[in-house]
């Protein structure tokens, strides 16, 4: 599992010292460590749960809902697993040149169940399944976007 993770986060750690840039979204976890881990930012009602390098540009995914919402949208280089992905021409991230996805995912389904319950996010990219974790500091981020979201646990 690891071995998928970390060449994803490599990718990601090296181009977020290549082009930081600042969200005008409002910021509610703000580590500025550069480590990989979920941080959580609001546009309007929209939440916004994304991992990867907080105040960049640089995720392995990302994750939108609005109260009420019956599904999360998903963009990223991974996607969560068990999610049908169209085929087609898919985009790629001009700075790691990865394919990247943009799935709608039920919130209550059991990739999102694992990840509100603090097991982590299992996904799936060009390198094959892997796991994104969710470390005792993420649980409170990662549980505010649920409770915006309105998810209710399956």
């Amino acid at each position: 599992m690891l071995k998928y993770v970390i060449p994803i986060a490599a990718t990601v750690a090296f181009a977020a010292f290549a082009a930081q840039s600042r969200s005008e979204a409002v910021i509610d976890e703000t580590p500025v460590d550069g480590r990989l881990a979920w941080h959580l930012s609001h546009e309007g009602e929209t939440a916004k749960l994304a991992y990867g390098v907080a105040h960049s540009d640089q995720i392995v995914i990302m994750l939108t809902c609005a109260p009420g919402d019956a599904q999360a949208q998903a963009f990223g280089v991974v996607t969560p697993a068990g999610v049908a992905v169209e085929e087609g021409p898919t985009p790629v991230d001009p700075l790691t040149g990865l394919a990247m996805a943009d799935v709608a995912v039920d919130m209550n389904s059991g990739t999102m169940a694992s990840l509100r319950d603090g097991a982590g996010m299992p996904v799936v990219g060009e390198a094959g399944p892997a796991d994104l974790p969710v470390t005792q500091g993420d649980k409170a981020v990662i549980d505010d976007f649920f409770a915006r979201c309105g998810a209710t646990r399956g």
